[in-house]
């Protein structure tokens, strides 16, 4: 839901670089992640969505207060992902080799994450060491209907490229959507598919307009909800705020949550996604993240 677009683009035309040499030097390394419907994970640790997750005996639950009615409620368990069983794909070492991340989000608000109150809705943890760890039971006042189901997962290799609403924060080369979908056929990306489901790292499948923006403008205090909001911001706030987008990488890709008796989804056919910033990134600071929600 960014508010950038695209201005002084040169033309793929008269000596400007070619477009699938652009889009080749883009190329990111990803995990997908497939989900068994049919399988738990096959131990309290290991790499899975939902159930109940594997955390230290002092870790206080989440909690998120809405603005709409002042209620305070327990975020739900979404991801848990045994870094042990992500390394071997992580193609370019970025994710720390041992331990646990754990994703929550609060699904009653069901916020997007463009408004600086929506801090808190969404969270991510990292535990390096899980020496005394234990599997914690859910919150009781957590609704049965946020209760996400345990699924287990397993990991794929595979190369992304940004998509077209996102290509405009790594090259100011001028295209068409059209003609930006048939190089990345041409590498390798079904024009034709609908967006992925669950990954780690590479590039979001975005659902509306690019993200890295608004994950820089929220990181700022700054409400990025709509155009008018970001016109009264002063010219020199705007330039650094998107000086400083490609500072954000995916780190967490969720889409709809389903099997034969459960079903939850962001929004309609929407998509979660945790960002955060390269050095954070490198540092471990997993509690820097920002989040952001698209659908249909």
């Amino acid at each position: 839901m960014s508010i950038f677009r695209r201005l002084n683009k040169k033309e793929a035309s008269g000596g400007a670089p070619d477009l699938r040499d652009v889009l080749r030097s883009l190329a990111k390394n990803e995990i997908a992640i497939k989900e068994d419907g049919k399988g738990k994970a096959v131990a309290p640790d290991a790499s899975k969505i939902g159930g109940k997750p594997y955390l230290p005996a002092d870790f206080i639950w989440p909690t998120f207060q809405s603005y709409d009615d002042d209620v305070i409620r327990p975020l739900s368990f979404f991801c848990q992902l045994r870094l042990e069983e992500v390394k071997a794909y992580d193609r370019d070492g970025v994710l720390p080799e041992k331990g646990i991340l754990s994703f929550f989000y609060e699904c009653e608000s069901a916020t997007w994450g463009f408004d600086p109150a929506d801090y808190g809705a969404a969270k991510v943890f990292y535990f390096e060491n899980i020496d005394g760890f234990s599997q914690r039971e859910l919150p009781d006042d957590l609704a049965a209907e946020y209760r996400i189901p345990e699924i287990a997962l397993s990991f794929r290799s595979q190369v992304s490229y940004p998509t077209f609403d996102e290509f405009a924060d790594y090259s100011d080369l001028a295209c068409e959507w059209d003609e930006y979908d048939k190089v990345r056929a041409k590498l390798g990306v079904d024009p034709e598919r609908d967006p992925e489901g669950a990954k780690i790292l590479g590039y979001a499948d975005t659902i509306q307009d690019e993200m890295l923006t608004e994950c820089e403008w929220i990181h700022r205090g700054l409400y990025c909800g709509n155009v008018n909001s970001t016109r009264n911001t002063p010219e020199d706030v705007r330039a650094e705020v998107k000086a400083h987008a490609k500072d954000w990488t995916l780190l967490l890709q969720l889409s709809t949550i389903a099997t034969d008796n459960f079903e939850y989804m962001f929004g309609d056919c929407g998509m979660l996604y945790f960002y955060i910033r390269k050095d954070d990134l490198a540092a471990r600071r997993f509690g820097e993240t920002e989040f952001c929600v698209q659908c249909c």
